[in-house]
């Protein structure tokens, strides 16, 4: 297994960027119907009826105020009542999403590794990284993905002169190991740069790098390079009342996520999982991976994150979420680990695990006594334990060396003769007393890089049916199953549920929340070798989860803890079909009211390209039909999962493409 192996190089920024666009979020009002791919108009309440709008009017109250309560506050005798707009916090996000001026922190080659630009002139180089972020379910927190633009490490050739020494297309990316409880949420991120998009600066302009030159010689060997990240600490810069403002004023102003970054760089052996991390998983003691211990449960599968605003209500005193933060334990929101052993050694990923105290500093939760990996094992029948390290975990380490801890050990040594098949665990010393972190669990892993799944429907019979297949690789221990299993597959269908209201003019509510329901469960035979297709198969459009439960699981089976379990996003997109439409009908303002009036109002940095209306923003028809050319290039099959793809959003349904085509070469007259 290659993940965390040297040669990588570790990196960090202080201005990573995500500039997604809000209005699809469903924070505050119901007005997208996500199953049908539709904008509500009116919106949908609870308790009266809002009036329509022409799309004019819909996109000024986008950035109108409103006055909310969150849900889990609305039933307390004193509802947190705030004021915020329709469209969130970044109406106008073009969903860009960047590692800003990130830099390489450290190289790892040999023994040591390097931190100082004297030793390897790789250190400081930029790593630069865009992206496009696209939620499966817009309203959801599990189903980040980033489809990537491109990636380059730019640095000093041998001249001195800043020149572009690493460059390829990373693969799409997916959320993984959320970690709430941290600055803003993070979450864990991994993608490959296959060696079919890798390019390396030509060896003769190449710089003196150790570093450099073990990459290339890694890449070369292998598949290509494998970078992992984490996104941490991510803010607004302005919140809802001041883009108010902004918007009054006639700006159309964004307001991205600016935060850190921290990650790797290293070489990918070409067989390994592209998106997901496979290794030593260490987990909080307790469901969904050990037997409860008779005790409440562990904040982990307490904390019932589901929407964007969800992360955000984690911090906003008040709320029972951020109650729940505050009450916990530090233990407790101590986040996932993953550990690798790389010959006589042993490589722990930490980029999701210990969060930051607060305050703005970023400085790490203060186990004042200490973190140490163990080896727990067994010699006739007694077990043992042996430490294998103090971790390293503070803040500095953290981000010089993007997230990694490195142990080395002697193969005659006690740890050597039972690392592999005795059991990692992370404790800590509080109060004088020692407490269980993180333990390896003995579950089988379920890993996939099918974690988001598009699919349309499509008539079948006297219904509707969307089908497709997820491949899953399981493991234990970070290896193939050896033996066979039986896997339980859970589906799950996200549900929307309108706020209700106090008052229409002003709109005074309670704001939507979005829940989720069981609607499906079935098993699947895994052979020896732990590869199996999934099949998927829903009777509706919507967005759905299929959740892997294998039979040694502790997980609740009516309660998913989606930051920490095994699972993949579905999207069913709705059967539409326009086939019956004759060409003499296929229109402007028909394409319009089937599909562009659903970007315009809900994506309205698209408008500032294509002119396509409402009629109070750029509105020209016949200057729309001079990008026919480039539409029917963008919504072409070969753009399918790349940065270049249209719409951003990835949920143009099969009959919507096929009318845009139509209508795109009826003007093209081909």
């Amino acid at each position: 297994m290659s993940y965390l192996a040297r040669p990588r190089i570790g990196f960090f920024g202080s201005d990573a960027m995500v500039n997604p666009s809000t209005a699809n979020n469903e924070n505050i009002v119901h007005l997208l119907d996500y199953d049908r791919v539709q904008v509500l108009n009116p919106p949908v309440v609870e308790g009266a009826s809002l009036p329509a709008m022409d799309d004019a009017a819909y996109r000024e109250w986008m950035t109108s105020l409103v006055v909310y309560a969150d849900p889990d506050t609305a039933a307390t005798p004193s509802p947190n009542w705030q004021s915020g707009m329709p469209g969130y916090w970044n109406y106008w996000g073009d969903h860009l999403a960047t590692f800003g001026n990130a830099k390489a922190t450290s190289v790892w080659v040999d023994d040591q590794p390097v931190t100082r630009a004297a030793r390897d002139p790789l250190l400081n180089a930029y790593l630069a990284f865009n992206a496009r972020i696209v939620d499966v379910n817009p309203a959801d927190s599990y189903g980040t993905q980033f489809v990537a633009a491109g990636f380059r490490i730019i640095g000093p050739d041998r001249d001195g002169e800043l020149t572009e020494l690493v460059r390829g297309v990373p693969t799409t990316s997916f959320t993984r190991w959320l970690n709430f409880f941290r600055p803003g949420g993070a979450g864990s991120f991994q993608a490959v740069i296959p060696n079919s998009t890798l390019v390396f600066v030509d060896p003769e302009r190449a710089p003196d790098s150790d570093g450099l030159r073990a990459l290339r010689e890694g890449a070369a060997d292998g598949g290509g390079l494998l970078l992992r990240w984490c996104f941490y600490g991510m803010r607004t810069s302005f919140d809802q009342m001041t883009m108010y403002d902004r918007f009054q004023r006639g700006e159309r102003a964004m307001n991205p996520k600016i935060g850190r970054v921290v990650g790797t760089v290293g070489v990918w052996n070409g067989t390994d999982m592209i998106s997901a991390p496979v290794g030593r998983a260490l987990h909080q003691p307790g469901p969904p991976y050990f037997p409860a211990d008779g005790g409440a449960p562990r904040a982990v599968t307490r904390m019932r994150v589901k929407t964007h605003e969800d992360v955000e209500r984690v911090e906003i005193p008040g709320t029972t979420l951020n109650a729940l933060s505050a009450s916990s334990a530090d233990a407790e929101l101590v986040g996932p680990a993953m550990a690798y052993i790389d010959e006589n050694r042993v490589v722990l990923d930490l980029g999701t695990t210990f969060p930051e105290v607060g305050g703005g500093d970023f400085s790490k939760i203060d186990f004042d006594g200490g973190v140490f990996l163990e080896l727990l094992y067994e010699v006739g029948g007694q077990q043992r334990r042996a430490m294998i390290g103090v971790v390293d975990y503070e803040q500095g380490p953290y981000e010089t060396y993007g997230g990694v801890v490195e142990f080395d050990f002697s193969p005659r040594s006690e740890i050597g003769q039972h690392i592999h098949d005795g059991v990692l665990q992370l404790r800590a010393w509080v109060d004088h007393r020692p407490v269980l972190l993180l333990r390896e669990i003995g579950t089988v892993q379920v890993a996939t890089d099918d974690q988001a799944v598009y699919l349309d429907m499509v008539p079948d019979g006297r219904g509707q049916r969307a089908k497709g297949t997820a491949a899953l690789r399981l493991f234990r221990k970070g290896e193939p199953i050896t033996e066979p299993l039986t896997l339980t597959v859970q589906v799950w269908r996200d549900v929307q549920t309108p706020g209700r209201v106090n008052s229409v003019n002003p709109l005074v509510l309670t704001a939507t929340s979005l829940g989720e329901e069981k609607v499906g469960e079935f098993t699947v035979r895994v052979p020896a070798g732990g590869r199996v297709d999934v099949p998927i198969e829903v009777d509706a459009p919507a967005c759905y989860k299929l959740r892997y439960l294998p039979p040694d699981t502790h997980a609740d089976p009516d309660n998913p803890a989606w930051a920490v379990e095994y699972f993949s996003t579905v999207r069913a997109l709705p059967y539409d079909d326009y086939s019956d439409i004759p060409d003499d009908q296929l229109t402007f303002d028909l394409v319009y009211r089937e599909v562009f009036s659903y970007y315009a109002l809900l994506y309205p940095i698209m408008g500032t390209i294509i002119p396509w209306g409402p009629a109070n923003t750029p509105h020209d028809p016949n200057r729309v039909t001079h990008f026919a050319g480039l539409m029917l290039d963008v919504i072409d099959e070969s753009r399918r999962g790349t940065a270049l793809e249209m719409p951003i959003t990835r949920e143009l349904s099969a009959g919507k493409r096929a009318l845009v085509r139509r209508w795109c070469r009826k003007e093209l007259k081909i």
